[in-house]
């Protein structure tokens, strides 16, 4: 089992016996650690293998989809770095539903990216110049420094990373596709032995992490995905006791053949007509976990968020709303249990990467299409550590 009770479980309090206890302690065995004081820092500027900064603005809103038409790529020099700066190198990028929620000028949980705004998003990169000592030469630093080669940055925007993990696991097993579902679960619903689960997305970022978390968890889990492709992978890889193809014809009745008992819980981070389709099969007393609501997003109106609560209602379930930045103040101890998980072959990771960061808008357009796999990446840099 993955949970452990030194969690402030909020709800269906029950500890789960052997687990060792989560290591607290900020060490360098700890997947992040405080520096040690007296490194010194870089008074003379390194090499820097390009004297040139590529970065992604907003160029204008999309209607639906934002795709390259919607961004600006800007050449200019690699910042200069003052007092209490480093200089990082950004190595690999994540791509993520949010960043093309953003483009659109409406209300959400984070505000809207600026006309001529730098594009955010988590990155994983290097010191490659430093005047801190906090953030020395050579350390690895994670980050929300956006779609561009280089960022100056101060302490509090980076995290310095353990070289015990990857850059492809520090921006998904131990990010937000794995954090999201591992809080969610934790902080307000968990998958329980033999009741159903279903999630949404379920061949995405975050629903391929829902999937095998709730699979640890005991739980019978279904996945919705998009195609028989997707839906072949959520049943053979992730191992999902059964997946369905919200494309086909025959959905509903693919899914309430799935879910004979009803859904107990249900992780959504869709909504639209999918969660529709959902709360028709609800059990009573079932349990509703709001995750995000890409369907609205993507939509032309993404204001418009209608769901059908009659069902919700006439089977007394409850809604779970939840939002990942909620609980920063448990990200290292989760951080740990995935760690944990990981290395115990336990939870497994599966991305697609594409190289080049100029090919990072038609990355982002396939990640909102749906053309994708698991979690998307972009490589800024190669092997020998120059820009690509």
């Amino acid at each position: 089992m993955i949970f452990r009770e030194e969690i402030c479980f909020r709800t269906r309090l029950k500890p789960i016996p052997g687990l060792p206890l989560p290591v607290r302690r900020f060490t360098s065995a700890n997947p992040f650690y405080t520096v040690r004081a007296g490194h010194r820092h870089r008074t003379e500027r390194p090499a820097i293998p390009s004297a040139e900064n590529r970065r992604f603005v907003l160029r204008s809103r999309p209607v639906r989809l934002a795709g390259p038409e919607n961004f600006e790529l800007q050449r200019g020099p690699v910042p200069e770095i003052g007092d209490g700066q480093a200089l990082v190198r950004i190595e690999m990028a994540a791509l993520s539903a949010w960043q093309g929620m953003r483009t659109k000028d409406f209300k959400n949980f984070i505000r809207p990216f600026d006309i001529g705004e730098l594009i955010s998003c988590d990155t994983f990169g290097r010191v490659v110049e430093s005047r801190c000592e906090a953030l020395p030469a050579g350390a690895a630093a994670v980050g929300r420094q956006g779609w561009q080669d280089y960022a100056a940055v101060r302490p509090e925007d980076v995290s310095v990373a353990s070289d015990a993990y990857t850059a492809e696991e520090w921006l998904t097993a131990l990010s937000s596709p794995g954090q999201t579902p591992y809080l969610a679960f934790s902080q307000k619903v968990r998958p329980m032995p033999g009741e159903t689960l279903v999630v949404t997305s379920a061949a995405g970022a975050v629903g391929s992490y829902a999937v095998q978390l709730g699979k640890l968890a005991g739980a019978r889990v279904v996945g919705i995905a998009g195609g028989p492709e997707k839906a072949a992978f959520v049943r053979g890889r992730l191992g999902a006791d059964a997946a369905v193809d919200y494309r086909a014809g025959s959905f509903r009745d693919d899914l309430a053949a799935a879910c004979p008992d009803g859904v107990n819980l249900y992780f959504d981070t869709v909504g639209g007509p999918v969660a529709d389709a959902v709360s028709e099969r609800l059990a009573l007393g079932a349990d509703i976990l709001l995750v995000g609501r890409v369907a609205a997003n993507n939509s032309a109106e993404p204001e418009r968020d209608m769901a059908n609560l009659r069902h919700v209602w006439s089977q007394e379930a409850t809604i779970h709303s939840f939002n990942r930045y909620a609980y920063k103040d448990l990200y290292p101890l989760v951080i740990g249990r995935l760690g944990a998980l990981l290395r115990a072959g336990r939870l497994a990771m599966h991305n697609q990467v594409v190289d080049g960061m100029e090919r990072t808008p038609a990355a982002l357009h396939d990640v909102l299409s749906g053309n994708h796999v698991g979690k998307m990446l972009v490589r800024y840099s190669d092997s020998g550590a120059s820009p690509i």
